[in-house]
C-alpha cells in the first residue's frame, strides 16, 4: 500500500466510519477537564507552598547564630 492511498483509506476511515461523540459533549468534558486540572494545579501549589514552609521552619532551627 503506498502512502497517497493509506492517507485516503485513514481520511475515509475518521470520516464515514467512526462514531464521535457530539460538540456539545466535547466541551463539556473539555471545561470538566480544565477545572480539574486548575483544582488539581492549586493542589499541588498548596501542598508544595506547605512543605517549602515547613522545611524552611525546620532548617531555621540549625542555622547558626552570626
Amino acid at each position: 500500500m503506498n502512502f497517497i492511498q493509506y492517507i485516503k483509506d485513514s481520511f475515509d476511515e475518521l470520516s464515514n466510519h467512526m462514531t464521535w461523540i457530539s460538540k456539545e459533549d466535547a466541551q463539556k468534558t473539555t471545561v470538566t477537564v480544565a477545572v480539574f486540572t486548575i483544582l488539581f494545579a492549586l493542589a499541588v501549589a498548596g501542598i508544595d507552598y506547605v512543605f517549602q514552609t515547613g522545611l524552611d521552619s525546620f532548617f531555621e532551627m540549625f542555622k547558626p547564630n552570626s
